[in-house]
């Protein structure tokens, strides 16, 4: 596998991540319980990056900055991967 193929196959990871804590940030506006199965999803898929962001970076006053951090961070790399193209 090329450099080239790699990098692109990681941009589009990257891409797809994005999309998905995005995507549960707009669910978690409509159902905060996570009672809907698309939600549920979206936060066992999501989880994973998020935890040891809030080990770091606790929660103030009851808000969770640790998606926009991780959103961030996502952004940032792939701004690294496409000036590597």
């Amino acid at each position: 596998m090329s450099t080239l193929s790699l990098i692109g196959l990681l941009s589009t990871l990257i891409r797809l991540l994005e999309i998905l804590f995005i995507a549960r940030f707009i669910a978690q506006i409509f159902d905060g319980a996570g009672s809907n199965p698309i939600t549920r999803f979206l936060i066992e898929v999501t989880e994973p990056m998020l935890r040891p962001v809030r080990r770091i970076i606790p929660s103030a006053g009851g808000l969770d900055f640790s998606p926009m951090i991780v959103l961030f961070g996502l952004v940032f790399l792939q701004n690294v991967l496409a000036r590597s193209l």
